[in-house]
């Protein structure tokens, strides 16, 4: 199988349809291109970006243009085929970095847990408590004296960052 210089530009998102969540097109502009006729959420697990497969640690929810193609048809690193179970269910979606998209965090829980501890912080006024990071990106960061409570991150990457105990 051929392989192009353009392959860096593709993205290959494993995951499921999601059958309990509709796009209804009322409400929806004209000037985008969503329609419940072509779209559909899909729960993604893991993606493949420049021949490196990443797990998402909480899967998220995007809005998928095209019907996904079972993943064992796509020639690309990806999930543990080894997890029969987990694996011959997932289906395969190929976008470009340019398409675009809706993406949809789904957190559930206790309101106390996912609204007030985030908004009102563990002493009951605003704070960072119970933040969020999700698909960030640092590169050659220096961080001293920073302290963080209750915070999740997902998809990060740290490159060239420095710390010890004396920083």
């Amino acid at each position: 199988m051929s392989e192009s210089l353009f392959e860096s530009t593709s993205i290959v998102l494993f995951g499921r349809e999601v059958d309990d969540l509709a796009i209804i097109k009322k409400g929806i502009s004209t000037a985008t291109t969503f329609s419940k006729e072509t779209n559909q959420f899909a729960r993604i697990y893991g993606f493949t970006y420049d021949a490196t497969y990443f797990e998402i640690p909480t899967p998220v929810l995007f809005m998928m243009s095209t019907k996904g193609v079972k993943a064992s048809t796509v020639d690309v690193p990806g999930p543990n085929p080894k997890e029969k179970k987990f694996f011959e269910s997932l289906l395969a979606w190929t976008v470009k970095q340019t398409d675009k998209t809706v993406r949809l965090d789904v957190d559930q829980g206790k309101f106390e847990d996912v609204l007030l501890s985030m908004m009102l912080g563990e002493g009951g006024g605003p704070g960072v408590s119970g933040a969020r990071v999700s698909g960030a990106r640092v590169s050659g960061a220096r961080v001293s004296g920073a302290r963080v409570s209750g915070a999740r991150v997902s998809g990060a990457r740290i490159s060239g960052a420095r710390g010890d105990a004396s920083d």
